[in-house]
């Protein structure tokens, strides 16, 4: 990849974000890539799980997180969640079955809790 080049996610179906106390659903991600750098800037186009208004969220996020996100969109499995939470430069995530959470909650309304 170039320098500044973008990559862009469509593929960012089953993401929850958790950013500044507030969880958000992510519709898609577009990073903006430089070689060497150690924050990248991410737009998230993401609404809080509270709203149907979709905005534009834009997220400072490290090389690992980037990394992360792109090993996601590869797996290509729509049946995987991932959560991931930003806090300042860090981030955790984890990625867990939507169908095993329905089966868990029993009623099949999923409440997503970050």
């Amino acid at each position: 990849m170039g320098e500044n080049s973008q990559v862009k996610s469509e593929n960012a179906r089953n993401v929850i974000l958790s950013y500044q106390d507030n969880v958000y659903y992510v519709k898609k991600v577009n990073v903006q890539f430089q070689e060497g750098a150690d924050l990248l800037k991410a737009v998230f186009h993401a609404r809080k799980a509270k709203d149907t208004r979709f905005q534009d969220l834009e997220v400072k996020i490290s090389q690992a997180a980037y990394n992360m996100l792109i090993e996601y969109t590869k797996l290509d499995n729509f049946d995987l969640i991932l959560v991931l939470r930003i806090e300042g430069n860090k981030s955790k995530w984890c990625l867990m079955s939507e169908e095993w959470l329905k089966k868990r909650v029993g009623d099949g309304k999923v409440c997503y809790i970050v």
